[in-house]
């Protein structure tokens, strides 16, 4: 059958490679990766959480990272086998660079993303984060949370072109507060390998800084989004 070329044809061909081609990434947009930082410093209880944070929904699942040993030890390394909020297998790692270490938190906080962490210690100026394996070119938003124990043990992640600071200004946290013990970065594009470099520093000199958790939420390309509403459009007015 001889396919009739039409400019919704052509949108709609377009659509759907588009489709495929994200398809083959590690992850597809939409999909949440929520990961928690913990440490088995003393006879603190872990907690792992579930649910949402800033974004997310109830029952969704938590990737538990723990630090390898207690109090102010090294947890640099790669931390592989994240799956997305679903449960099932992303192909993501977060990988630390050297100057991260162990950092527990006191149980009492509030939400419970906050009541466990990774840290900088105040003679420590920064370290490497990089989230790998989201395939070349995705989209993502990520959430990044520094809750700390005390005040001002947020943190400054440096991603992209831009510096964003989750000050902590509140030893107890209760809920979520952008640019308090949280901050989102939106829209950081995938190298060709797949990854996302960022630094993250203590917000303020001399403090420790505490990383308490991640989520990277896939979005859509802002051209593919609008591509897909024009051709949503299209149809619409033909049905007309």
């Amino acid at each position: 059958m001889k396919l009739k070329y039409t400019p919704l044809t052509a949108l709609t061909c377009a659509v759907l490679l588009g489709s495929a081609a994200m398809s083959q990434a590690a992850v597809v947009i939409g999909d949440i990766i929520s990961i928690n930082l913990a440490s088995p410093e003393g006879v603190k209880t872990i907690v792992t959480p579930s649910g949402a944070a800033v974004i997310g929904g109830l029952g969704d699942t938590w990737n538990q990272i723990v630090a390898p040993s207690d109090w102010e030890t090294s947890a640099a390394g790669t931390y592989s086998g994240l799956t997305t909020t679903t449960g099932a297998a992303s192909g993501v790692s977060l990988v630390f660079g050297t100057g991260v270490t162990a950092h527990g938190i006191d149980n009492t906080q509030g939400p419970d993303v906050f009541k466990s962490a990774f840290g900088l210690r105040p003679a420590v100026s920064s370290a490497t984060v990089t989230f790998s394996g989201l395939g070349a070119g995705t989209i993502v938003d990520l959430y990044l949370y520094s809750g700390g124990y005390v005040t001002n043990e947020g943190a400054t992640f440096d991603f992209g072109t831009g510096s964003f600071t989750a000050t902590n200004t509140v030893s107890v946290e209760t809920t979520y507060t952008l640019n308090d013990n949280y901050v989102k970065i939106a829209g950081l594009v995938a190298d060709g390998s797949g990854n996302i470099t960022g630094t993250w520093t203590a917000a303020s000199s001399g403090n420790y800084s505490t990383f308490n958790g991640a989520q990277i939420a896939v979005i859509p390309e802002p051209s593919a989004a609008l591509l897909g509403g024009l051709g949503f459009l299209a149809l619409l007015r033909r049905r007309r």
